[in-house]
């Protein structure tokens, strides 16, 4: 992401009003137990949690409890606060008003009315579509002397992927270089392409192990970028039409 500041009106473009999309990437949110900053009075409180769960019916937004009881108490007398976390390197931000205590699946959570506006920072050239589940490709890795990797895709751009490995204990290096990797973009083709390790990390989903890599991709013609291009494109026509925008 470029580090210059980001102009009020560059700021309204990355913010959208859609009930829908919002509710969109919430749920994303949930699915992938993103941990969520809450941030409050004036920036100098913060809560550490993840959203639980969506009541549209009611337009409530549900929360887990925080780690300190002494935050948990101020968060509640907290009229104006602000939810940002970073997915897959994209900064999403949204702000709500009171929060309330409640009871969710008999623990102690929070619930606040549902935001209005939603902003994801990040720019056209560095974006990362967030892949859906229905539209996450499989990268098949095969090293010499080790076995075949099948990771799962979840966000991918011309400048590269995050790739997860269920089970966890993936067996990579920083830097490493993992050849002629084939990544099925199903009627878009399959691309062929070396990737390089640049980050890599350990994480839980669903009370599982996970393996989550980031790779770079090495020498991308201009054929396999027109593939990705149009890759990006599809998914994004049919994020557009299921949310009705």
């Amino acid at each position: 992401m470029s580090s210059h500041t980001i102009t009020a009106d560059e700021l309204e473009k990355l913010t959208t009003n859609n009930r829908r999309e919002i509710l969109f990437y919430l749920h994303q949110l949930i699915n992938d137990g993103e941990r969520i900053s809450v941030i409050f009075d004036g920036g100098s409180e913060t809560v550490l949690t993840v959203l639980l769960h969506i009541d549209e019916a009611e337009n409530m937004l549900i929360f887990d409890w925080g780690g300190s009881e002494i935050s948990n108490r101020k968060l509640l007398q907290s009229e104006r606060n602000f939810f940002v976390c970073a997915p897959h390197g994209v900064k999403n931000q949204f702000s709500t008003g009171p929060i309330y205590e409640v009871t969710y699946q008999k623990r102690p959570a929070f619930s606040t009315k549902l935001p209005d506006h939603y902003t994801r920072l990040q720019r056209r050239e560095f974006f990362r579509l967030v892949l859906p589940m229905t539209r996450r490709p499989t990268c098949v890795v095969r090293q010499e002397g080790k076995p075949v990797l099948n990771l799962s895709v979840v966000d991918i751009s011309i400048g590269g992927i995050a790739a997860e490995l269920p089970g966890g204990g993936l067996d990579a290096e920083l830097g490493q270089i993992m050849p002629k990797a084939r990544i099925d973009l199903k009627t878009i083709g399959t691309l062929e392409v070396d990737l390089e390790i640049r980050n890599r990390s350990e994480i839980q989903r669903g009370g599982k192990p996970v393996s989550r890599v980031g790779c770079n991709f090495v020498k991308l013609s201009q054929a396999m970028e027109n593939q990705l291009q149009r890759f990006i494109t599809d998914v994004q026509r049919e994020e557009r039409a299921r949310l009705g925008s």
